[in-house]
């Protein structure tokens, strides 16, 4: 397993970086000539958001590159959980409903796909999940472009975390309460080849969707997910091994148990500035409850009490003193999905 990391000098430079990290992973002999490529952004919300989407200049120095090996690229992700927001939104606003046409590349709401539940055994138990057929049976390489943050459910977001959007339903919330076992099964199901970290922002204090966006210009590929994002713990300070998900990841082989199984280009250390810390807010408590919880997730969000719950937590965050006890110093977000 091997992890390539740089600080990005300039947005000038960020292409030619990408390939010097692409080669040094060996990715001619990854992707084949004309192999079906699907690219995986974080398209977690409408528009562009430091620390919370992968930028459109990070998706367009990728495809760029990969235009040099297939004409078979698709970039894809699912409608909003929760119906929050439909895939097309996100491809607009990100600016890739122009790429796609300067570059010859088709956009997939994986929301709109035929899906295939698959089973998978995970330390013996079996798992089920649906994802779409695109997915399973007509991809030769799948390709993840997380941006790294915190986040107030599952500890960290990184590559593994990034395929959970690959699930077509808008209510794949109703996964949560067995989402450990599910993101592996469903990594392990896509195999990502190439995990992709654009970290000119990442995302501090809370999250997924809101916090503080840190400056970090760095830039880290790897080629495997669970390689990525171990070296990526290291440069945020954050033990793997307190993060669930990463913990099965290890048991079923899928992530190193640590650095020394992993070939970098340089020492870490040195590239870590900056300490992150996960500072969960009341709201966040709340909403972990029901992310661990059948009858919770249930209640909050699936049942007949749901929308009038919403409405009302909708409402009285305008207060800025309830504002402030439910979401802390990071506030709500706001419509544009910025944190206020």
């Amino acid at each position: 397993m091997k992890v390539y990391i740089t600080k990005v000098s300039s947005p000038n430079q960020l292409k030619a970086q990408l390939r010097e990290a692409l080669e040094w992973l060996g990715w001619q002999e990854i992707i084949q000539r004309e192999a079906r490529v699907f690219v995986k952004p974080n398209l977690t919300w409408r528009v562009p958001v430091p620390g919370v989407t992968t930028s459109p200049e990070f998706i367009e120095a990728v495809v760029s590159i990969l235009k040099e090996r297939s004409g078979r690229i698709t970039i894809g992700e699912a409608d909003g959980g929760y119906h929050s927001y439909v895939a097309e939104e996100a491809f607009q606003s990100h600016g890739l409903t122009d790429l796609a046409k300067r570059y010859d590349v088709q956009l997939l709401n994986l929301s709109k796909e035929p899906v295939e539940v698959r089973t998978v055994v995970l330390a013996g138990k079996p798992v089920d999940v649906e994802l779409p057929r695109t997915l399973l049976s007509q991809t030769d390489v799948f390709i993840t472009l997380p941006v790294p943050k915190v986040h107030a459910m599952t500890g960290v977001s990184l590559a593994f975390k990034n395929q959970w959007g690959c699930q077509p339903g808008t209510m794949r919330l109703r996964n949560h309460p067995d989402f450990v076992r599910k993101i592996i099964a469903i990594n392990r199901l896509l195999k990502p080849r190439l995990a992709l970290f654009d970290g000119k922002y990442f995302l501090d204090k809370t999250g997924p969707m809101i916090g503080k966006a840190v400056r970090m210009d760095l830039l880290l590929a790897a080629d495997s997910a669970g390689a990525g994002d171990l070296a990526c713990c290291e440069l945020m300070g954050i033990d793997p091994r307190r993060i669930r998900h990463f913990r099965l990841a290890q048991q079923v082989g899928m992530m190193p148990s640590s650095l020394e199984e992993i070939k970098t280009n340089q020492d870490i250390v040195p590239l870590r500035t900056h300490r992150f810390r996960l500072e969960r807010t009341l709201i966040n408590w709340i909403a972990l409850t029901a992310f661990h919880s059948r009858i919770g997730t249930r209640l909050f969000y699936d049942s007949p009490l749901a929308g009038p719950f919403h409405t009302v937590l909708y409402a009285i965050r305008r207060n800025p003193l309830v504002s402030r006890i439910l979401y802390g110093s990071v506030g709500p977000p706001t419509v544009e999905g910025r944190r206020r």
